[in-house]
């Protein structure tokens, strides 16, 4: 009897033990700035996207055992997991909490069930709804074209959608599962491409959103779009593109990269996560006088400051700017929320109309977990930001 005893406490302490690393991983994921790789940068997002259940499952576990162990007298491990599974339930409990605060103000609910609705990324374009809509130099620029299933007895609105990427890398339909959202509500979505850098500076990227631009709108009547409603939409650097090219439309700089696009202006712009101030972005996570640095954004601050005001959306707010929505999380580690609160204290300061949304814990790329918190909010958000400026 005290053999197996003895074996029923080794494998119970093995369990805790175990356990317990599990939940420190997992907690470490969750709070911890995780260094900028791929993998690393993914298991973050949706550990932070999934962290109610993704936690609270181990955290129960946990406790059960700490119970378990007690009664056999396994007491040092016991007090090893009580501890990770108390952190544990916290970190679980917390960020729904807030969330859900969040969600009430907005006028919404968050649903568990749908916690787990996959993901919002694709691997490659969607090439059958492919063409091109412009050529610069070499270049044959590229967008995706998502139209609604149903028919529509007047002219739709469009959402002209710029992907993410750190303007180096990403491409057209990366999130496709906005562009399937759009299109259930009525909207037709042109999912561009721009050139990326090293090969093209962020001016000349403003400029391919404005030609893209420009080509719906000289395209509308094929596709059944109405040219006064388009809503301008991007992701991260996208966002900033999105933002940059909306709020310089009347502006004679940056040119759009095809003459044909006479007309770049927008119903409204929608940027979620988007830097909005350059060279506070670049100061605070890159070196100033890297070269790349330099060609990307044609020169230095002190030697170019016209390129770095033309990126930053917060120095272009003027009144008449088009009604825009910011949506960041509060915990993102790649473009600090604080470059979303400047652009909100801006544009509130001078009136403009515009919506922000701070997304409680949420970290960058949040919407890449369709059914997260994040998303959860962000969702009829949208919906009746582009329900009040383009219509259904």
């Amino acid at each position: 009897m005290a053999l197996w005893r003895g074996i029923v406490r080794w494998l119970l302490a093995t369990a805790l033990l175990l356990l317990a690393a599990v939940q420190t991983l997992l907690l470490v994921l969750v709070l911890v700035p995780l260094p900028r790789q791929p993998l690393l940068a993914t298991a973050s997002v949706l550990a932070t996207s999934w962290c109610t259940p993704v936690l609270a499952l181990p955290a129960a576990l946990g406790l059960l055992g700490v119970l378990a162990a007690r009664r056999v007298r396994v007491r040092w491990t016991s007090w090893i997991a009580l501890t990770t599974s108390g952190a544990a339930l916290f970190c679980a409990l917390a960020p729904y909490a807030l969330a859900w605060r969040t969600a009430r103000v907005q006028g919404e609910g968050l649903s568990l069930a749908g916690q787990f609705d996959g993901l919002n990324y694709a691997l490659t374009p969607d090439r059958e709804r492919t063409l091109g809509y412009a050529r610069v130099g070499r270049h044959r620029l590229k967008m995706d074209v998502w139209l609604p299933d149903r028919p529509a007895h007047r002219p739709r609105p469009a959402v002209v959608w710029v992907h993410g990427g750190g303007w180096e890398s990403g491409h057209r339909s990366q999130t496709p599962r906005w562009n399937q959202w759009l299109n259930d509500r009525g909207y037709a979505v042109f999912d561009v491409e721009y050139r990326l850098a090293p090969g093209a500076t962020q001016l000349q990227q403003i400029g391919d959103v404005k030609c893209a631009i420009g080509w719906v709108r000289r395209h509308a009547d094929r596709y059944g779009v109405d040219p006064s409603r388009i809503v301008l939409a991007g992701t991260s650097a996208g966002g900033n593109l999105a933002l940059s090219a909306a709020y310089t439309a009347r502006d004679v700089r940056p040119r759009p990269s095809c003459r044909t696009a006479r007309d770049t202006s927008v119903r409204a712009v929608v940027s979620f996560y988007g830097p909005t101030d350059m060279a506070g972005l670049i100061a605070s996570g890159a070196d100033p006088a890297d070269p790349a640095v330099r060609r990307f954004m044609g020169g230095s601050f002190r030697s170019a400051p016209d390129s770095f005001r033309l990126g930053s959306p917060a120095q272009l707010v003027r009144a008449d700017v088009p009604p825009t929505l910011l949506l960041h999380g509060s915990h993102d580690r790649l473009v600090p929320v604080t470059q979303a609160r400047e652009l909100n204290a801006r544009l509130a300061a001078i009136g403009a109309r515009h919506r922000y949304v701070e997304i409680p814990w949420a970290d960058h790329a949040f919407d890449y977990n369709w059914g997260g918190w994040g998303t959860q909010i962000a969702r009829p958000v949208l919906a009746r930001f582009l329900a009040t400026h383009a219509g259904p």
